[in-house]
């Protein structure tokens, strides 16, 4: 691969994020575009929420369910920008975090398994899914 090639994709990667970001209009809940989860069965929910300079991002699912995904995030918001990750997510449990300012989030993948480990149904890939909130 050349030089050349190694940069241009992280740069538009950051140019399309930085693009949704200041395009965004004022939020208090922001759904991920594309939905991560929309191929998945049963039905779950990835969402973000903000009040105040309070995020949280939440997981929920049926009972049993469970997922590896993770939340990445870049605050514009303080003295310098952030970069961080959401941490574990739990089937109806939120993750918070004090991020004032805008923030993009991305779940870069991973997958959800609708009835644990120990259920007899198989477990769905986790897909992009993009969000914003200020």
């Amino acid at each position: 691969m050349s030089t050349l090639a190694a940069f241009a994709r992280p740069a538009a990667v950051a140019a399309l994020g930085a693009a949704a970001l200041f395009a965004a209009p004022a939020a208090s809940a922001a759904p991920f575009m594309p939905d991560p989860l929309a191929n998945c069965k049963p039905a779950a929910t990835l969402d973000v929420e903000k009040e105040g300079n309070q995020v949280e991002w939440e997981f929920e699912g049926p009972e049993n369910a469970t997922t590896d995904a993770q939340v990445t995030y870049l605050n514009f918001g303080g003295q310098a920008p952030t970069l961080g990750t959401s941490g574990p997510l739990t089937n109806g449990e939120g993750v918070e975090k004090e991020l004032p300012g805008f923030t993009g989030h991305l779940i870069p993948g991973g997958t959800y398994d609708p009835d644990g480990p120990k259920g007899p149904l198989e477990a769905c890939t986790v897909g992009f899914g993009f969000a914003v909130t200020q």
